[in-house]
């Protein structure tokens, strides 16, 4: 759906919504009253009335039970129950039913506040807690496909005195189901296009009466691609997903309880995209809205003059190229100018050079030229065809809770998790038999928590929950990029006659970790910067990065390492003042040590100029020519060898090592009223703390930011009327932001850009949010949500753009390119989102029942750069989804027939931007095509 029609949609939904309060208020007070009696024999039909209640979710929000609609925070809760009616299996599908609430492939934005862009050295703004253990990776409590899953919560709004780690945003519990002590056992297939096919099964064991239960849960999903591969190898973005968990409930004595689950998870499947792997191609990157250039050589501009003769001068004007004319974005001047000409005009460098030679099939196919209108049955690719995602996963949840007295419960969290994660993806997007870059990665990581909780009623009115928190993580990654073909530029040694070893004093090449001994290695101190150099004489096939691949040709290595230890001590505590009035007062403490360090190896080359340098070195045409690259008459490229771009070819290996501690108090204070007994208003003022981190891998110039902090002002409303057949939740909110992260282009302190997390200094975030369930009939629940949430950078903050093709950094410095952030919308924060839904329930009798359901759900567009420019913007889009489920009479049996996004409509995800030196190319993870399918499942022993 477009978005100039959302605002209108929005704005009836949310005066038809006021007006439903008003009259479901005005008709919960009014007494009942029987219809008069008639004197006609023949009555009207009286309207169908619903005996059907609305069940009110049990929740842990407060990290103790309570009934969703008496606690005070704005939550989207799903049972397993809700969770099988809509058959939610995969991100998309929840995050079309949860206002305000956005969900990147391995990372969710709540209210907008998120994570922008996943740097290893931050943290999420939104907390993912399994079974009460905290997780810094969605994709880990997602991979089982919600099966056997007690509940989904998700909280919304910062959540900063009841929880370890401190979500900023809110949080994602994840509550699996415990051990019972009935024997029973569930099965469940689906069959799908894409080849589908999932199998689940679950067997519940009593083992020892009362003291020990035994449960066992796996899940495993495939699915071929749903992108088309038009280069070579399989079709992209397919699945293979399993997941196996052993949970125990164990009472060894009546006041103990013991909760253990164990999982192991797996995936192996055709990468398909995702943060920082993008492989659909969009169109309209390059200066005047035309497609990313795959002739050139090289990427760049040079301005001209049109007197200038010399051909070897920067500024000379080629009449066989086209002009191309810039505006200055500072003093409006005009600019001519020409592409920079390989060999003869220092480039940019980047391992993306040359990608123009070879290309096999034609770089218009698969180039996504219309963001709004795209089906399911376009979605292609082209690529090499090396395109993997691994990830193995092991983890662990245990607590332990014990009831001291009838007032004073104590309890005990444990949580372990450790995790590979490797992928392979094709970099320059493209089929080139003679120029490729590819991508592997390595991370592995290791989070360990211990939570300690008291649970306190000192007075029948006062309750108080207390607890510390220790948290530990060690991430670890390893990135390699390469040549699937072998390139000569990057695999063979360097031509250049011995100058770089005579300039560097050294035979040998640089490695990887070269500069981190040089500096001290372990021992070396905060903020130092190595540098290693040395001649580059090839890589033939020699480098392999931990558990990886041995590959060759690489022009790019890196390895990172991040060790965070963290603190949290909190206390809440609620005072119930009267039967209308309580009063909730939390406050927290809450330390971060990180320590990081950043390891770079990479080809580049010391940069010569257009002239002769009198000290000797020759002009970058001069060198090409003896190098023979450039013809010596007509200064073209021979082809015979590679064209060096910049200069002399050099190995360079950088090292830094960094450390911050963060410390912060945080608080909450909430009033709850109850003006009936079906209706709770509550009002709240939260401060809001993620702590600061460090920009790792390509040596950003911003090494390391400060903490994010808000103020989060809520107004929310809570009521059941009708009878029960209604239920009504609405909040107002506003965040207030003295500090947001948010990332721009910075220049690497290894050469070239790198993106970087930075701080703006002030942003505010205001909505309005709305979730209806209404029985009109004993058949028939309709319900559905709205969230409007604008939002704005709101003080001053210039950076410069290096991805807008319009301003290349070639022809303009910094200071012309800066802009003024002030006024933009903030990242991936959606102005409008909302659904609708609607199922109604035909009993069959003897046969059983047969539940039709349809969804409707829109999201308005997002921006993916602080700029808000339209290269950067994701178009709005909407989906519907049908499904029909039959379930026997006994409750054993039930199938259904589904189709996830009937009319094939694929929106935009996530989008990857480049600057200059990789010919300002984006690239793209789309939303899932139309999933048709069927499901069955039956379950022994009920």
């Amino acid at each position: 759906m477009r978005t100039p029609t959302v605002f209108p949609v929005s704005r009836f939904f949310l005066a038809a919504l006021l007006c439903t309060l008003g009259i479901a208020g005005r008709a919960a007070d009014a007494p009942s009253a029987e219809p008069p009696a008639s004197a006609s024999t023949t009555a009207p039909v009286a309207p169908e009335i619903s005996k059907r209640r609305i069940e009110d979710i049990t929740v842990t929000a407060n990290r103790t039970e309570s009934a969703a609609q008496d606690t005070p925070i704005a939550i989207s809760a799903f049972t397993g129950e809700t969770i099988e009616k809509f058959g939610l299996r995969n991100q998309t599908d929840l995050q079309n039913l949860v206002p305000s609430t956005t969900i990147q492939p391995y990372d969710s934005a709540v209210r907008g506040v998120g994570r922008n862009f996943r740097n290893l050295g931050g943290d999420p703004g939104v907390a993912t807690y399994m079974n009460g253990v905290y997780s810094e990776d969605l994709y880990t409590a997602t991979i089982g496909s919600y099966w056997d899953m007690e509940r989904i919560e998700v909280l919304r709004g910062p959540q900063g005195t009841l929880y370890g780690r401190n979500a900023v945003g809110g949080a994602m519990n994840f509550i699996y189901n415990k051990p019972t002590d009935k024997l029973e056992a569930r099965v469940k297939t689906v069959l799908g296009n894409f080849n589908a096919r999932e199998i689940y099964g679950m067997v519940n064991v009593p083992i020892w009466q009362d003291r020990l239960d035994a449960r066992l849960a796996i899940s495993k999903r495939k699915h071929d691609g749903y992108v088309n591969e038009i280069g070579r190898g399989q079709d992209l973005d397919s699945g293979d997903e399993g997941n196996l968990a052993l949970s125990l409930r164990i009472r060894p004595i009546d006041r103990v309880e013991i909760n253990f689950r164990n999982n192991e998870a797996r995936v192996d499947r055709i990468m398909g995209g995702a943060d920082g792997g993008g492989l659909i191609a969009l169109y309209g990157e390059a200066f005047g809205g035309k497609s990313r250039d795959y002739k050139n050589i090289v990427f760049g501009y040079r301005q001209i003059n049109r007197a200038q003769s010399d051909s070897t001068a920067n500024d000379f004007f080629d009449a066989r190229n086209p002009v191309y004319s810039f505006r200055n974005p500072s003093t409006g001047a005009s600019i001519e100018a020409q592409n920079l000409r390989p060999g003869i005009d220092s480039a940019q460098l980047d391992g993306l050079n040359n990608k123009g030679r070879g290309l096999t099939l034609s770089p218009t196919k698969c180039l996504f030229k219309n963001r709004k209108n795209i089906k399911g049955s376009d979605e292609c690719a082209q690529t090499n065809g090396f395109n993997s995602e691994k990830f193995d996963q092991h983890g662990s949840q245990t607590d332990i809770t014990f009831a001291a007295t009838d007032n004073l419960r104590f309890k005990y969290i444990y949580g372990f998790n450790d995790l590979s994660y490797q992928r392979i993806t094709d970099d320059d997007s493209t089929f080139s038999t003679q120029h490729d870059r590819q991508f592997y990665v390595n991370h592995e990581a290791t989070y360990t928590s211990n939570e300690f909780q008291a649970f306190y009623e000192p007075l029948k009115n006062v309750t108080v929950t207390s607890g510390i928190f220790f948290y530990g993580a060690k991430i670890n990654q390893r990135g390699d990029f390469y040549s699937s073909v072998n390139d000569p530029q990057f695999s063979q040694p360097a031509t250049d006659f011995g100058i770089a070893e005579a300039i560097f004093g050294t035979p040998d090449m640089v490695g990887l970790y070269s500069a981190r001994t040089q500096a001290g290695g372990d021992k070396a101190a905060k903020g130092v910067v190595g540098v290693a150099l040395g001649p580059w004489l090839g890589d033939p096939g020699n480098t392999r990065v931990h558990h990886g691949p041995r590959t060759s040709a690489t022009d790019l290595e890196y390895g990172t390492r991040t060790h965070r230890d963290a603190f949290a001590a909190y206390t809440q505590g609620v005072w119930t003042i009267n039967p209308e009035f309580a009063l909730t007062v939390g406050v927290r403490y809450a330390e971060d040590k990180l320590e990081g360090e950043e390891n770079l190896f990479r080809y580049t080359e010391l940069p010569l100029t257009n002239v002769s340098d009198p000290e000797g070195l020759p002009s970058l045409a001069d060198f090409n020519v003896l190098r023979g690259a450039l013809d010596p008459d007509t200064l073209q490229p021979t082809g015979a060898v590679p064209v060096y771009t910049t200069g002399i070819p050099f190995s360079l290996s950088v090292f830094r090592k960094l450390r911050r501690t963060d410390q912060k108090y945080t608080g909450r204070i909430n009033l709850d009223w109850r003006p009936n007994d079906t209706t709770l208003v509550y009002g709240s003022v939260t401060t809001g703390y993620r702590a600061g981190g460090f920009n790792l891998v390509f040596f950003s110039t911003t090494a390391t930011y400060n903490p994010e902090k808000l103020i989060a002002y809520e107004l929310g409303l809570k009521g059941t009327y009708l009878d029960g057949t209604l239920q009504v939740d609405a909040s107002a909110f506003l965040y207030d932001y003295s500090t947001i992260h948010t990332f721009g282009t910075e220049v690497s302190l290894a050469g070239g850009t790198t993106t970087s997390v930075l701080e703006a200094p002030g942003a505010r975030i205001t909505g309005l949010e709305a979730d209806v369930v209404w029985l009109p009939t004993e058949h028939l629940t309709v319900g559905g949500n709205v969230s409007f949430t604008p939002s704005e950078y709101t003080k001053s903050l210039r950076l410069a753009d290096g991805a807008d093709p319009n301003t290349p950094d070639k022809l303009f410095n910094g200071t012309d390119r800066l802009e003024n952030i002030k006024g933009n919308q903030l990242l991936q924060v959606p102005d409008y989102k909302g659904a609708a839904y609607a199922s109604y329930e035909f009993n069959l009798g003897e046969y059983g029942k047969l539940i039709a359901t349809g969804t409707y759900s829109l999201i308005s567009s997002v921006y993916f750069s602080p700029f808000q420019a339209k290269v950067e913007k994701a178009p709005g889009y909407d989906r519907f989804d049908a499904r029909l489920s039959w379930t026997s009479t006994d409750d054993k049996w039930t199938a259904s027939a589904f189709v996830d996004n009937v009319f094939d409509k694929v929106s935009i995800r996530q989008i990857l931007i480049n600057g200059q030196e990789t010919g300002f190319n984006r690239t793209a993870q789309l939303t899932e095509p139309r999933l048709i399918g069927i499901e069955a499942a039956y379950t022994f022993g009920k």
